[in-house]
């Protein structure tokens, strides 16, 4: 099992869980995000931490074109 496919199913399970709690889908991924956040500067630090995130936030539309990618 990857990393990612642990992390999908346990966001899987919270949004299940929050589906039962009534809480929203946003709310609930909002809470994750700022607890995985946290985890991931005591593990890694805060420029790690920064830089990892700002790069998933540059990346997250996938039709986008990127200067190094060529015709």
């Amino acid at each position: 099992m990857s990393a990612y496919s642990i992390a999908r199913h346990h966001i899987d399970t919270a949004l299940h869980a929050a589906e039962g709690e009534r809480i929203s889908r946003g709310d609930c991924l909002h809470a994750m995000l700022v607890t995985i956040a946290q985890a991931l500067v005591k593990e890694r630090g805060i420029p790690d931490t920064k830089s990892a995130l700002e790069f998933q936030m540059n990346n997250l539309a996938e039709d986008a074109d990127y200067e190094f990618m060529r015709p």
